[in-house]
């Protein structure tokens, strides 16, 4: 009876025991963090610019970074204090380098809302700018660096006569595509040879219609992924906006039309964005304040070209803004378009450009980013919330404000 009594009460205490241990076990599954995600979001906070660096779940703010123009693989983002350029290190916050200038220097702007840009596609090459003087309201003169970061020097200095902003730099630092104002509205975009230390004598033209002279504003921009081709956004006062697709191979650009009107009749065109698939094949232009998308072939057997165009419900705002750098994101698998404006976020299915959902109808959003693992999308508002929503189904899973500042892009999504 003794023997039974014991085996009973073992019997009993590992049955006790297996159920504490599979109680730990749920506990554990339950307690267990889930991954987050870091938004890296560009700012405007006390005067300054930066880039905060918001975590998902708590929705605070891990660091602060110095505003300026990241790697494609975010390993460094380029800043400059005062006459010194700053090499960051993104995932920490640590200064890697810095050089001196030997001047005042300015990155210039990639978007109209004025994120930095000056990299060249694969990172190697920094181009900062500075004017000097004054003829018919414009610098009569301008001063520009090459600097090969690999090494953190300044690879060519360059000095010219009149009002040039740095358009694109190729791969291999030989060729720099500049901006050459000639007057108050139109440009051409002029070839320099960075070897050479001498600007190309021909214009670079569009090789659809032979136009030299050039006229509107860039919003943002978007380079295929193996450096050969630089997208830009451009609209125009009083025509249709317009792509204009420079080789970086050579001196010559198509400027690809896209339907619509100019900006001083309706605000609303300055909401388009670009949004380029993971290989580089497509680029859609979409524009929720119109209802317009297009897809453009970016000309990898071909030329570049707008392959179709396809209307949609508008969101009508009577307070349209400048559109921010990405506003716009394609799925991991290509098949869907999201963007955002004025009445949140709509889903686009890409094969039929035909709208298959809405998302934060009452948000006016200015930023999208989609996570690394393609499963959830971030939209930043006007007024500065975050919002995480399921790029599946489009459901909402969060809102949050992280007080981070005034907002100027959501520059990218990384894993905790």
């Amino acid at each position: 009876m003794g023997d039974e009594v014991k085996s009973m009460r073992m019997v009993g205490a590992l049955i006790c025991l297996g159920v504490l241990v599979a109680g730990c076990g749920g506990t554990q599954e339950l307690l267990r963090p889930t991954r987050s995600d870091k938004l890296y979001e560009a700012v405007t906070a006390r005067g300054s610019q930066l880039v905060s660096v918001i975590d998902s779940r708590s929705h605070s703010t891990d660091r602060r970074l110095p505003l300026g123009v990241p790697t494609g693989d975010w390993r460094h983002i380029y800043s400059i204090v005062s006459t010194s350029l700053i090499d960051t290190d993104p995932q920490t916050g640590a200064t890697r380098s810095s050089i001196q200038l030997q001047g005042t220097y300015q990155l210039p702007p990639a978007t109209a809302n004025g994120l930095p840009g000056g990299l060249s596609p694969n990172g190697q090459w920094l181009v900062v700018e500075a004017f000097d003087g004054s003829a018919n309201g414009m610098p009569s003169s301008t001063h520009m660096l090459v600097i090969d970061t690999t090494t953190s020097r300044v690879w060519r200095k360059i000095d010219l006569g009149g009002y040039f902003r740095f358009d694109a730099v190729s791969n291999d630092g030989d060729r720099l595509y500049l901006i050459q104002h000639f007057n108050g509205k139109e440009y051409y975009v002029r070839l320099y040879d960075v070897i050479g230390g001498k600007l190309d004598d021909n214009i670079v033209v569009d090789k659809s219609d032979g136009n030299q002279a050039m006229v509107g504003t860039r919003l943002s921009g978007v380079a295929t992924p193996d450096g050969h081709w630089l997208f830009s956004m451009y609209v125009r006062e009083h025509e249709s906006p317009f792509i204009h697709a420079l080789s970086l191979d050579g001196p010559f650009a198509f400027c690809l039309d896209l339907p619509g009107d100019g900006y001083a009749d309706s605000a609303a065109e300055l909401r388009w964005s670009l949004a380029i698939t993971g290989d580089g094949s497509l680029i859609y232009a979409a524009n929720p304040a119109t209802g317009v998308v297009a897809v453009i072939s970016t000309g990898a057997n071909s030329v570049p070209s707008v392959l179709r165009t396809a209307r949609f419900e508008r969101a009508i705002s009577p307070n349209a803004k400048v559109s921010g750098a990405n506003a716009a994101v394609v799925s991991r698998d290509g098949k869907t378009l999201v963007v955002g404006g004025a009445s949140g976020l709509t889903w686009i299915d890409t094969s039929s450009l035909q709208v298959r959902a809405h998302a934060l109808t009452g948000w006016h959003v200015s930023s999208v980013g989609l996570s690394p693992s393609g499963q959830n999308l971030y939209a930043v508002g006007d007024d500065g919330r975050i919002a995480e929503i399921s790029m599946a189904d489009a459901a909402v899973t969060s809102r949050f404000d992280p007080s981070a500042g005034e907002p100027l892009a959501l520059m990218r999504v990384a894993v905790s």
